[in-house]
C-alpha cells in the first residue's frame, strides 16, 4: 500500500476553498486512512506585484518584505485552517508552504519525497492559458515520478 502520499493544493487564490481543493482533500484523506495515515500537503504561492515606483528605495524594500512576509503568515494561516479537518480525523500532516513553480515544485517534491502516490484536482481555473499550456494538472500527471490521481468534484459541488 501506500507509504507516502502527496497532496498539492492551490489556496493561494481562493478566500474560500475551492470544490476542487475540498474534493482533493477528502480524496486525500481516504487514501491516507487507507495507507500510512500521514499524509504530506503542499501548497505553492507567489507574491503579487506591488507597485511601488515613486517611493525611495528603502522604504519601497520595506514594504515588499512586509508584503512577503503577510503573505507568507495568511498562506500558513490558509494552510492551517484547510488541514484542521484532517487533523481531527487523527492524520498526521505534514505541510509545505512556499513560493514556487506549481508545475516544476509538485512534480520535485513528489521525487523528493518519493512519494507513493500524487493527488490533484483536475483543475480549479480555466482560462485561455490553462487550455493552451495544458494545466497544472496535466502537467504533473505527465511528469511526475509516481502515481497521480486527479480529483474533480461532483457537479452538484461547483
Amino acid at each position: 500500500m501506500y507509504q507516502t502520499v502527496l497532496m498539492a493544493v492551490a489556496l493561494q487564490q481562493w478566500e474560500q476553498y475551492s470544490a476542487h481543493a475540498l474534493a482533493t482533500r477528502e480524496v486525500a484523506a481516504a487514501i491516507a486512512r487507507g495507507a500510512s495515515k500521514r499524509l504530506h500537503i503542499l501548497s505553492l504561492y507567489d507574491h503579487e506585484n506591488v507597485d511601488t515606483s515613486g517611493l525611495p528605495a528603502d522604504i519601497a524594500a520595506r514594504h515588499r518584505e512586509d508584503m512577503i512576509l503577510r503573505t507568507r503568515e495568511f498562506m500558513e494561516q490558509k494552510m492551517e485552517e484547510y488541514i484542521a479537518p484532517l487533523k481531527q480525523e487523527g492524520l498526521d500532516v505534514i505541510t509545505t508552504v512556499k513560493v514556487g513553480n506549481p508545475r516544476e515544485d509538485i512534480v520535485g517534491t513528489a521525487a523528493d519525497l518519493e512519494a507513493d502516490v500524487l493527488i490533484i484536482g483536475s483543475h480549479s481555473k480555466r482560462g485561455f492559458l490553462d487550455i493552451a499550456l495544458g494545466g497544472t494538472a496535466q502537467y504533473v500527471s505527465r511528469h511526475a515520478p509516481c502515481p497521480v490521481v486527479l480529483v474533480s468534484p461532483n457537479q452538484e459541488s461547483k
